[in-house]
């Protein structure tokens, strides 16, 4: 049986970069009280680090591919306390359901929005962009 140990170690790597993001965001959510979580935190400077340049998106494409595949797995403990806890699922039913809906459609609403002006953004600024290479390479080229 032949393993590719390069591919499994370049995953868990991966896996291990995205885990000390989480954790350095964590940090950072827990010294400057931040209202949001420590996993937002993270992947914003997640985020941050790949427009910068520190970070390449090739370098966590494998692990969270790995991740997407792997999902369901992470979401059995969840399950697990819906089930310990349905006493408190069923006192709730209504408040929990309309939270959910009203989550997901601001969710709906939000990322349509977001990728809306993203496109728009993005459309304005390809233009701008094909301009600047076009008239540096002329002005070489002189």
């Amino acid at each position: 049986m032949d393993i590719p140990l390069k591919k499994y170690t370049g995953i868990v790597l991966q896996v291990i970069l995205m885990y000390g993001f989480y954790w350095i965001g964590n940090l950072v959510q827990a010294v400057l009280h931040l209202p949001l979580t420590g996993s937002i935190v993270g992947m914003l400077l997640l985020f941050i680090a790949i427009q910068l340049g520190w970070i390449r998106i090739s370098w966590g494409e494998e692990g969270s591919s790995w991740l997407q595949s792997n999902l369901q797995l992470l979401f059995i403990p969840p399950t697990v306390g819906i089930i310990n806890h349905f006493d408190f699922f069923r006192a709730n039913t209504v408040l929990l359901v309309l939270g959910l809906v009203v989550s997901t459609l601001v969710t709906c609403l939000l990322s349509a929005k977001i990728s809306e002006w993203l496109m728009a953004w993005r459309s304005t600024h390809q233009g701008k962009k094909e301009a600047i290479s076009c008239s540096h390479s002329s002005s070489e080229s002189e």
